[in-house]
């Protein structure tokens, strides 16, 4: 028998603990339905890391039995900074639960939303998902003659407790769903059904989903024309090979530090093929993390790694230009360039609509200086991206004057 992870528990208003089910015996590893593979990992590690990006606390999973295929789940989800534990039945759910704490109940296989999630979590308790009942949703449970229960509720640990209390051998989400009927849930209709992972077809529906969520519009010309297309075609072998975002963020901020050490040295060839290569992993590393459900802030930390080994290039190219010239004007040139692309980077994030895609970017600094490497006019390159660089802030100055009524 397992029990829980021996965490504190979480008081309502802290984030409510979600309870998931894990325990209908079926195709996937371990001979569980949860631990069928899903966009690179088990569907009940992506309906944990959708539960805690949509503010549980931590997570439970409820279980008849613990194959080792599951417990190499949770290990995963641990080793991400996610509280998770199991409870075998709904008797030892109540006891790890306290009695004031929300409890956030999704049911096996359930793929809910992102905004189905964060309208239940803002419900009062009790509070149901729900969607029509009609043939399109039959595998969902009917709870009147109108509408299925959805897979997702927002509940209280008391109830959870007196239902323990009564319920025998009883099947314990359904049990926990009709006395939530009973007592008058609120209902949310689900805009956006949620998905059942339950067979192939279905599994493949909500990858797609998944993919399509995860697409963000480029925010600069290098994006739209080379990193998208490389991302939507490596992101089918990075998922099929469980290939971890971080290890990619990491390889691309260590090609950027290593580009830009080696730049400093004069190596500036080997320099800028690092800086290349370091874009597209860096994008194709943020995509798979949202694929993927990962932490963001360790995707910062490498972001910022990769904005050091480009500094370090624009330092070590106007070093090696200024000594080879004797002209101290290429220090100036790299200067103006780094001045203008952090004015750049603070008008972006001020700004409350998106930039256009035709200003300059760390990355389109570096591919726009492919071309000049490759004719031998590196001093060109650097006047290219100077003046490139600080057209693109004066543009963003010249706007947000305009927008404040300073100039007409």
């Amino acid at each position: 028998m397992h029990g829980i992870a021996t965490e504190k528990p979480r008081m309502l208003g802290e984030g409510p603990t979600a309870l998931i089910g894990a325990y209908e015996p079926g195709p996937g590893p371990g001979g569980l339905r949860a631990l069928q593979p899903l966009a690179g990992m088990s569907v009940i590690e992506y309906q944990a890391r959708r539960a805690i990006e949509a503010g549980a606390a931590r997570i439970l999973l409820l279980i008849d039995e613990a194959p080792a295929e599951l417990s190499e789940a949770i290990a995963r989800l641990r080793s991400d900074g996610i509280q998770t534990g199991m409870v075998q039945g709904i008797d030892q759910a109540a006891d790890a639960l306290s009695q004031d704490e929300g409890v956030l109940l999704i049911a096996e296989g359930c793929l809910p939303t992102m905004g189905l999630l964060r309208d239940i979590l803002a419900a009062p308790i009790p509070a149901l998902g729900t969607v029509p009942d009609t043939a399109e949703f039959g595998q969902f449970e009917r709870i009147d003659a109108e509408q299925r229960w959805a897979g997702i509720a927002l509940l209280d640990a008391h109830r959870i407790a007196e239902t323990a209390a009564m319920i025998g051998a009883w099947d314990p989400v359904s049990t926990l769903l009709r006395r939530a009927v009973q007592e008058g849930a609120t209902r949310i209709v689900a805009a956006t059904p949620p998905i059942l992972a339950t067979d192939p077809e279905s599994l493949a529906a909500a990858e797609q989903a998944i993919f399509a969520a995860a697409r963000e519009p480029a925010r600069d010309v290098i994006g739209t024309l080379l990193f998208v297309p490389v991302e939507e075609l490596a992101m089918p072998l990075l998922i099929a090979r469980r290939t971890d975002p971080n290890l990619l963020a990491g390889g691309a901020a260590g090609l950027a530090l290593l580009g830009g050490i080696v730049a400093v040295a004069g190596w500036s060839w080997v320099a800028l093929l690092a800086l290349l290569l370091s874009g597209p992993l860096s994008g194709g590393a943020a995509r798979l993390a949202r694929v993927s459900q990962r932490s963001l802030s360790r995707q910062r930390l490498f972001g910022f790694g990769r904005l050091g080994g480009a500094l370090l290039g624009l330092i070590g190219l106007s070093q090696t230009l200024a000594a080879a010239s004797g002209q101290w004007g290429w220090w100036l040139t790299g200067a103006v360039t780094i001045v203008s692309m952090a004015g750049l980077w603070v008008e972006r994030r001020a700004a409350p609509d998106p930039m256009p895609i035709w200003l300059a970017s760390v990355d389109t600094l570096i591919w726009l200086m492919l071309p000049f490497a490759l004719s031998g006019h590196w001093n060109w390159g650097l006047g290219a991206l100077a003046l490139y660089s600080f057209a693109s802030f004066a543009w963003a100055q010249t706007r947000k004057l305009k927008d404040d009524g300073v100039t007409e």
